[in-house]
């Protein structure tokens, strides 16, 4: 759940920075826009720096790398799962204000407005779940519907061809982002996943001459695949104990 809460700051980025963009690239320009910014992170990590501490004394860590957990199926089921959701998870966050203003055909100022909409149900979307996740079903097994279900909402973006049914998509479409070696081991695999995904997409799109639907055939693919996997990794671990949290 804090982890939750703490990613949240990610989609509060997401609102802030794209409508410092809106107000200030047309009055001062892009040379003296990218200083604001960037002052604001700086402000915002000062804050950080003086006030954040440890809750718990340092303890002794571990390799940098654990050779063995690649080993294990379960997690490597769960760093294939992970890629391939995480190669999806961007695509739609980078290119659904292009979509809204060139296929939806809306102004650019409520393109932007698409865009901080699915931002802000990010907010939401990472501490609900978190909180499920805490109290009854575990990380895992939380990941593996939620995952699953972003699948299926990206699929259903082919159906959109008018406003109110991209609303309903920015709303329904929710990011998805523990501890230890292990974890830090999985970051530098889905960061392949993530620099490559909306590239990937993009050019999807130009294949289709600015149509997106094999972009989006791409991105609900790898997520229900992604998820199917994750499930192999929980039953790697689990057996048939499905009611177990993980």
């Amino acid at each position: 759940m804090a982890m939750a809460i703490t990613s949240g700051g990610g989609a509060t980025g997401g609102i802030v920075f794209p409508l410092v963009a809106q107000q200030l690239l047309p009055k001062l320009g892009f040379p003296w826009t990218m200083p604001v910014m960037g002052f604001i992170m700086l402000a915002n990590a000062m804050v950080v720096i003086a006030f954040m501490r440890g809750r718990l004394p340092p303890r002794k860590s571990g390799p940098i790398v654990e050779w063995s957990a690649f080993r294990e199926l379960p997690y490597v089921l769960f760093c294939i799962g992970g890629f391939l959701n995480l190669w999806a998870v961007y695509f739609a966050y980078s290119y659904i204000s292009t979509f809204s203003h060139d296929i939806i055909g809306v102004s650019a100022s409520t393109s932007l407005t698409v865009l901080l909409i699915t931002n802000a149900v990010g907010i939401p979307g990472r501490a609900i779940p978190a909180f499920i996740a805490d109290r009854y079903t575990g990380p895992l097994s939380m990941y593996i519907p939620m995952s699953l279900a972003a699948g299926i909402v990206l699929y259903g973006w082919v159906a959109v061809h008018d406003f109110p049914g991209l609303l309903a998509f920015s709303v329904l479409y929710v990011d998805l982002s523990k501890m230890g070696t292990r974890t830090g081991m999985v970051f530098p695999i889905v960061s392949l996943a993530t620099l490559t995904g909306p590239p990937l997409a993009g050019a999807l799109i130009g294949l289709r001459n600015g149509d997106f639907l094999y972009a989006q055939i791409f991105g609900g693919t790898a997520f229900v695949a992604g998820s199917l996997i994750l499930v192999g990794a929980r039953f790697a671990h689990t057996r048939s104990d499905w009611r177990r949290q993980i």
